[in-house]
């Protein structure tokens, strides 16, 4: 991207951003988006479809369509009398879908003696206007591209008001201990914090864009949107740089806010959540009634237990950057990451399916967006993660919206989860089976990554290293995989930053864990 045409983006961008925060959204009008969207499922997808696919010559999916012999008629029909997961359940199984690897382009798709490539590119939505554009974290390659849209924004809006009233958290200030760019979590947090009336009183950043290596064009971008928000009258503070070893500074602003104004909110991930709890905690800092959002990875019973320890509240809400919001935590859940699923926005069904590198078969989620303000066109894509889904209904606020389905057990297939950050797979296999190695000695079959949380909530990754490798300086080889991550991506830069402060990363002197007779690389929870 030029210099040129990034000033131009942020033109753009900056003309939107006047509109988009002029007025705020009412617990109404979020209630009429929804039922509106839920009543117009159907008819939503259709033309989603048809314009997006069946009109659009480029469509990565019209070869497969045209494989199955499915024609828009077909589709429509089944639709209509089945069902919109139904009729994507006949899809699926006639080879209309599209797995992860496929979707990254590090496969090609094979359908009886067809073949397919794709690039992730060409799922671009291409009737939305393309602004600044974001990287989510990722170290396969250099992560997924979406557009920051602020009309997609705005459809996520219409979620918050719900969660915020849920957790009795929407007349407090709300504040942010999330990455700055190149992760987009924080500055679209805070616009649509602002869209709904929010207070966003304070942002850090756990890391700082030496630690990311933040390339220029991110850090320019970061400046822009914040002080051209400023200019339109949103009150966005400039993030501050609060490392994971100085958790106490928020717990301390948790405790003020909350003994000053009643209460608070906090939005970051689980694992910095317990380090804020356990600060409170330690010091003598009372944060009861406050509330955590919490994304980024898994909610589990033990950060749960930790957090709900210091008198504060949880939800989960779940993010995926080419699709927005999928999910929001229920507040009546009988497990920790129970979660709406929004499939007003979103249809999911699931796909049984073999872990690369992992002797494990998953349940995998599969996706197609309903909305046509999405980023990405989506029909039966799988989204790198797995779990439970169920129809189930309950009392609160987004069971009465009409959100009766529910995903839980959520995990990545692909990825490792660490402090909020996620690296790819494949990324730490080259990594296991070829940097350390080379290095250290011992075959590929001598390391294996595995993700453990231990019992105070935090999230451990255990390189296992073979006693037959002999010694190794454990000092240098976690140096030499946080300095591979840095080489990658900047989901990898985000890793590293954050795992060199936190010792997240540890080496175990044992044999690797074998799984039907199988040593991989990645040692996945179950």
């Amino acid at each position: 991207m030029s210099v040129f045409s990034d000033i131009i983006k942020y033109s753009r961008l900056a003309l939107q951003l006047r509109g988009f925060l002029k007025g705020t959204i009412t617990l109404e009008q979020s209630q009429r988006a929804i039922a509106a969207r839920l009543q117009n499922r159907s008819l939503n997808l259709i033309n989603l479809i048809k314009k997006g696919i069946y009109q659009n010559p480029k469509s990565p999916y019209l070869p497969l369509l045209r494989y199955a012999g499915c024609e828009l008629g077909d589709i429509e029909k089944g639709i209509s009398q089945d069902g919109i997961e139904a009729a994507l359940e006949a899809l699926l199984n006639k080879g209309v879908y599209i797995s992860w690897e496929e979707f990254k382009g590090k496969r090609i798709a094979v359908r009886g003696s067809e073949r397919f490539e794709f690039k992730e590119r060409d799922f671009d939505n291409p009737f939305r206007p393309s602004y600044y554009q974001v990287r989510s974290s990722g170290t396969r390659s250099a992560g997924t591209r979406t557009t920051f849209d602020l009309d997609f924004t705005l459809e996520k809006c219409y979620y918050r008001i719900p969660l915020l009233l849920a957790y009795h958290a929407a007349a407090y200030p709300m504040g942010y201990w999330v990455p700055i760019l190149p992760s987009a979590a924080g500055i679209a947090g805070a616009l649509q914090g602002v869209k709904t009336g929010q207070t966003l009183s304070k942002w850090v950043s756990p890391v700082n864009e030496r630690q990311v290596r933040a390339l220029l064009r991110d850090r320019i971008a970061m400046r822009y949107i914040v002080y051209a928000s400023r200019l339109w009258g949103a009150k966005i503070p400039w993030p501050e740089y609060v490392g994971l070893d100085s958790a106490i500074v928020v717990a301390e602003w948790m405790a003020d806010t909350r003994k000053r104004s009643g209460g608070c909110s906090l939005r970051t991930s689980p694992s910095l959540a317990v380090m804020v709890s356990r600060a409170a905690m330690e010091n003598g800092l009372d944060i009861s009634g406050a509330h955590f959002q919490l994304g980024g990875e898994a909610l589990t019973e033990t950060k749960l237990k930790w957090i709900k320890a210091s008198g504060a509240s949880a939800s989960t809400t779940y993010h995926v950057s080419e699709i927005g919001w999928i999910g929001c935590g229920c507040a009546e859940g009988t497990v920790a990451d129970d979660t709406h699923l929004f499939h007003d926005a979103i249809a999911v069904i699931l796909r049984r399916r073999e872990v690369e590198n992992a002797a494990l078969e998953v349940d995998a989620f599969v996706c197609t967006s309903l909305l046509p303000s999405t980023p990405k066109i989506l029909l039966n894509v799988e989204n790198d993660d797995y779990g439970r889904l169920e129809a189930k209904k309950c009392g609160c606020i987004f069971g009465k919206l009409g959100f009766d389905r529910h995903l839980s057990s959520i995990r990545s297939f692909s990825k490792l989860t660490g402090r909020g950050m996620t690296i790819i797979g494949s990324d730490m296999v080259r990594i296991l089976e070829d940097v350390l190695p080379g290095k250290f000695g011992g075959a590929p079959t001598d390391y294996q990554l595995e993700e453990e949380e231990d019992a105070r909530g935090g999230v451990i990754l255990n390189l296992a290293i073979s006693p037959e490798v002999g010694a190794v300086d454990e000092n240098e080889v976690v140096k030499t995989v946080l300095a591979e991550l840095q080489k990658s991506a900047q989901g990898g830069k985000l890793a590293s930053g954050l795992w060199s402060q936190a010792a997240a990363l540890r080496v175990k002197r044992s044999r690797p864990v074998s799984s039907c007779g199988k040593v991989m690389p990645l040692h996945l929870p179950k």
